[in-house]
């Protein structure tokens, strides 16, 4: 019986990141509007400017993770 060895998913950490990202801001921005700290129409456009942020943010993650693993990665035998 032959062994596999495992193979690095570069996209897979970032997939999760945004998950997380997305759902702290879909915890956060309702809490906020619920205590009247920014209103529901605050919310809204609150909401969508955080998703863009956190798409940059696992973008230029995973620009980085790139970077690192054409430096380290190694090729499969």
């Amino acid at each position: 019986m032959k062994l596999s060895k495992n193979v690095y998913d570069a996209k897979a950490p970032t997939k999760n990141l945004v998950t997380t990202i997305t759902g702290v801001i879909a915890l956060i921005i309702p809490i906020l509007a619920a205590i009247g700290l920014i209103t529901p129409e605050q919310s809204v456009g609150l909401t969508t400017q955080l998703g863009i942020v956190g798409t940059a943010i696992t973008g230029i993650i995973g620009a980085i993770s790139a970077i690192i693993l054409i430096f380290k990665a190694q090729d499969p035998v």
